[in-house]
């Protein structure tokens, strides 16, 4: 796959697109006009490739086959079944999938936010100097926080958010 990991700036606003539902082709070329039709294609391909998207549909229509794409809320979760299990390019395009995914989620929700900071609108980005065990406990307390709250149903009172979390080890001094 040619141009691992990039966040252009066509894949972001397909990705946004797509996070307000599922569109067909012509759809999507409708709703980014200034794309030319061969470069849309292009990237829905890589989108596809990546698993930041997928065919949720096909249907024939005048003897060619027409697909809508939808965002891959597996991908778009970070729900990597075995993460051990994949190159550093795998890992690059799955965090691409997430990334592109919380992006485009985010786009979708500010579209109609009143007021983003009171109805929940947070995001952070800390460095930490960690060792092998603090990170270890820090993702056991992270998995403690969120497992419950993760199958907990709609009710009363209760709204769904996204919530991301990403640690990214720096590159330098590894001992």
């Amino acid at each position: 796959m040619s141009d691992v990991g990039v966040l252009h700036p066509v894949r972001i606003r397909v990705a946004q697109v797509l996070a307000l539902g599922p569109r067909t082709g012509t759809q999507l070329r409708q709703a980014l006009p200034d794309v030319p039709y061969s470069s849309l294609y292009r990237h829905l391909r890589w989108l596809l490739d990546a698993g930041v998207i997928r065919v949720a549909g096909e249907r024939k229509v005048r003897g060619a086959v027409e697909h809508t794409y939808e965002l891959d809320e597996h991908a778009v979760q970070g729900a990597v079944p075995d993460p051990s299990a994949l190159s550093p390019d795998d890992h690059e395009r799955a965090v691409t999938a997430f990334v592109t995914g919380l992006m485009a989620q985010a786009h979708a929700y500010l579209e109609g936010a009143e007021d983003p900071v009171t109805e929940g609108l947070t995001y952070l980005s800390a460095h930490l100097w960690v060792d092998d065990d603090e990170l270890a406990l820090l993702r056991r307390r992270l998995r403690e926080l969120i497992d419950p709250l993760a199958h907990a149903v709609p009710g009363p009172g209760r709204r769904q958010i996204t919530l991301g979390v990403v640690a990214i080890p720096q590159p330098g001094d590894r001992s």
